[in-house]
């Protein structure tokens, strides 16, 4: 009776551990497909830069394609960002840039991912009127879980960090946070 009892119990813990590698597999399957996303949040700018302007919400979009790397994605994101200030200046942005993000190799439910990135930052300011395209550069983290096999969502934190200081008149560059609740769509491409 003691050796059926034992037998039973090892069969069990087999079979829930070939159930959960199995689902481990699938999960990782998730990250492995080109995906089409949106995100929602607060944008909040950050030393220097949040003495002048207030926070707000930002959204945007982004596009990630699949490197020959299991764990590795490139993607590319654009967004629209309204910052008002206490006093009469507003300030609009429109980050687009490319970046890799990478699949950290944490077993979990949950899909951690680091990021880093490069790209061009379109500002506008008001009341001056002034139009420019800045460098930029960025980093973040994002935790993501599947939704059904063709969305997963997302809870985000991307560091913005915009070059001003190489022109002339500048005397600091811009600094941003974005924290923001993003969902995606898997596609079999």
């Amino acid at each position: 009776m003691r050796n059926r009892l034992l037998l039973s119990v090892l069969s069990m813990v087999m079979i829930l551990a070939a159930m959960d590698l199995s689902a481990a597999v699938s999960r990782k399957k998730y990250f492995n497909k080109p995906q089409l996303g949106i995100w929602y949040g607060p944008v909040t700018p950050i030393f220097g830069t949040g003495e002048l302007l207030e926070p707000d919400m930002g959204l945007g979009v982004f596009f990630r394609y699949n490197l020959p790397f299991d764990s590795v994605k490139l993607g590319l994101d654009a967004s629209y960002q309204e910052y008002k200030s206490s006093g009469v200046n507003e300030l609009t942005m429109f980050p687009v840039y490319l970046n890799a993000l990478y699949l950290l190799p944490f077993d979990l439910p949950v899909r951690l991912q680091g990021k880093a990135g490069a790209g061009m930052c379109h500002l506008h300011m008001e009341p001056d009127g002034v139009n420019q395209w800045e460098p930029m550069f960025m980093m973040g983290a994002e935790v993501s879980f599947p939704a059904g096999k063709l969305a997963n969502i997302a809870l985000r934190v991307d560091y913005i960090f915009v070059y001003e200081e190489y022109m002339k008149d500048a005397t600091e560059n811009g600094h941003f946070i974005n924290a923001a609740i993003s969902l995606y769509f898997n596609f079999n491409l």
